[in-house]
């Protein structure tokens, strides 16, 4: 079973208020018989919990939609993908910020996902990559297969 992370931290700190209370109630209250197994069951399932959610795997993004036909390639993210033409432009004069040029295809089936070029959301902020004639990039099942950069 795949966790989000905010659930997973929600599910570690009431396991570790559950370990840490039951102790607490038994110093300073004073328990009969009933109270101190209703403790025990309450930290039991604590440390259960704290368990489970250290060793439950992480949450991975959904499946890409499968393209229409398996004949045809994945289109490329438009909007995350910025492409120039690097032939008209110097190398040393122009800062580069997401360049991909002379991309090989990507494909994608069953679930996958595939980038030939580029691709960012996180760490783009000291911005400057280039791809360039890069490979094809073929996803077969869940999963991701990139030529070049990636990032997120």
């Amino acid at each position: 079973m795949l966790v989000p992370k905010g659930v997973k931290a929600v599910i570690m700190a009431s396991a570790g208020a559950a370990i840490v209370s039951t102790p607490l109630y038994w110093l300073l209250g004073g328990p009969d018989s009933g109270q101190l197994a209703a403790a025990s069951v309450q930290g039991a399932t604590g440390v259960v919990a704290l368990a489970w959610s250290l060793l439950a795997p992480p949450a991975v993004p959904g499946p890409a939609p499968e393209p229409a036909s398996p004949a045809e390639p994945a289109p490329a993210p438009a909007p995350e993908l910025r492409a120039t033409d690097a032939a008209d432009a110097d190398a040393d004069a122009v800062a580069v910020a997401d360049v991909a040029t002379d991309t090989g295809q990507s494909r994608a089936r069953a679930g996958g996902k595939a980038i030939s070029g580029v691709l960012r959301e996180s760490r783009a902020d000291g911005r400057s990559a280039r791809v360039e004639r890069s490979g094809d990039a073929i996803a077969e099942g869940p999963g991701l297969a990139c030529s070049g950069v990636y990032c997120r």
